[in-house]
């Protein structure tokens, strides 16, 4: 009596075994960036909520013309802790110089302000590097001040000084 062997038998077994092995190897690197793309999502999404709740207003400014100095007043609207990062200083006339204030150039009472507090911010000098008898403050024009904190969210004054 001959044993016949069927080849057949076996072919289905190993297709099914190499499919498996196929999609295996390709479904590593789809799921290795799918799970860093997520992360990042997920990153800026709570970054985002973050910014939704951080809000600033500003309640006063005085600009000295004498001593060519400005104190803002800023208080924290929001749920999330601020710090002040850049203040932007202009007149109001088109084409007018921008002048931006970065720390050191301005001071703060607290680094940071928490939900409904108020900062002082002191600018003592607003033009360290203007030439003798150049005049920044004119009596009578209209300044526009801005306050930014370092996740961008940022609040306009107008003043006439």
């Amino acid at each position: 009596m001959q044993i016949s062997r069927d080849r057949r038998a076996l072919s289905p077994i190993f297709a099914s075994l190499l499919i498996l092995a196929i999609v295996t190897v390709l479904f590593i690197p789809i799921f290795i960036w799918s799970t860093g793309f997520t992360a990042k999502t997920q990153s800026f999404w709570e970054i985002s909520g973050t910014i939704a709740t951080e809000r600033i207003v500003i309640e006063e400014v005085n600009l000295r013309g004498g001593a060519i100095s400005c104190t803002i007043y800023v208080r924290n609207i929001g749920k999330t802790a601020v710090i002040i990062d850049n203040v932007f200083i202009s007149n109001s006339t088109p084409g007018s110089t921008v002048y931006t204030y970065k720390k050191p150039w301005f001071t703060t009472d607290f680094n940071s302000v928490v939900q409904g507090d108020l900062i002082t911010i002191n600018i003592p000098d607003l033009l360290p590097f203007t030439p003798p008898g150049d005049t920044y403050i004119v009596p009578g024009d209209t300044y526009i001040i801005k306050v930014y904190t370092t996740r961008g969210v940022g609040d306009t004054y107008q003043v006439v000084a």
